[in-house]
């Protein structure tokens, strides 16, 4: 009995003693439209701003792949399947996220979450 009692003091002195560790997560969206018929292209989403050194957690929809573009408009990763860039690294800046469409769907969006 008095072995578990100071384990349980020690274990709960442990819990408010180690620091919290905050995590920060931010969504980075892109929509792409092309339009064969008149030759154009529609491009709209939300930037990754991100602050300090990232890594790529979740990937919803760019099922025909996606491109994550820096403010200079280089290409810094090029992913055929989204679940590629779950891990990817990301240093901090702005960046664009640019979906992939097919021959035949015209139409693609892609959210990116970054956990920093």
């Amino acid at each position: 009995m008095r072995l578990s009692l100071v384990s349980m003091v020690l274990s709960v002195s442990v819990v408010f003693t180690t620091p919290a560790v905050s995590v920060e997560r931010l969504t980075g969206t892109g929509t792409r439209i092309e339009n064969d018929t008149y030759g154009t292209t529609k491009f709209w989403g939300r930037s990754l701003s991100v602050p300090r050194t990232g890594t790529i957690v979740r990937v919803m929809g760019g099922t025909y792949g996606f491109q994550i573009l820096d403010e200079n408009d280089k290409v810094v990763g090029d992913f055929l399947f989204p679940e590629q860039a779950i891990g990817f690294s990301l240093a901090a800046g702005e960046y664009a996220v640019l979906p992939l469409v097919c021959r035949i769907h015209r139409h693609h969006h892609v959210e990116v979450t970054v956990e920093y």
